[in-house]
């Protein structure tokens, strides 16, 4: 009897307590994208790659998941691009060769109040020692490859996004 009784408070225990979390995956509503290039002195990585805010968000955009309108929990993604540069160098070569992207990206939620996660990501690309001959990529498909290597990394922070608050349930409290 008292087994029944135990099992029946749980189970009326766990029915009553409100949920304060949704859990995840969720979708991306919305990503927004800039550059912030401010920080350093004499920096000219936008006369070579003027789209690179538009071009991160593109490739981030394809590899999260798209909230449709109606979606009751979701993502919004704020990006800032804050570094190309070659080296510590904050000026390109003349032909815009660079080999560290970095950047911030901060996650909102649906309501877009305060971060859920703020994570910067720093990409440095550096040669190999090879037995054999190794070529270089021109600087576009270098580029292609820094911006979507950065959108990769956006992805993995979105994914690791797993639980929102319930602002309805901690607002009816």
């Amino acid at each position: 009897m008292f087994k029944k009784t135990m099992t029946a408070v749980g189970l009326a225990l766990i029915v009553a307590t409100p949920v304060l979390a949704v859990e995840g995956p969720f979708p991306v509503r919305e990503v927004d994208a800039s550059t912030h290039l401010e920080a350093f002195e004499n920096p000219n990585a936008l006369d070579y790659y003027p789209d690179v805010a538009a071009d991160v968000a593109a490739a981030v955009a394809a590899k999260v998941d798209a909230a449709p309108e109606d979606a009751d929990h979701s993502l919004a993604l704020s990006i800032k691009v804050t570094a190309l540069r070659l080296n510590d160098n904050p000026v390109l070569t003349d032909d815009g060769k660079f080999n560290i992207m970095e950047g911030v990206v901060v996650v909102y939620d649906k309501e877009g109040d305060s971060p859920l996660k703020n994570e910067a990501i720093i990409l440095r690309a550096e040669e190999m020692p090879t037995a054999m001959p190794a070529f270089s990529p021109d600087n576009r498909d270098f580029y292609i490859a820094m911006v979507d290597a950065f959108a990769d990394k956006t992805a993995e922070i979105v994914s690791g996004v797993d639980y929102l608050p319930d602002t309805e349930n901690n607002a009816s409290k």
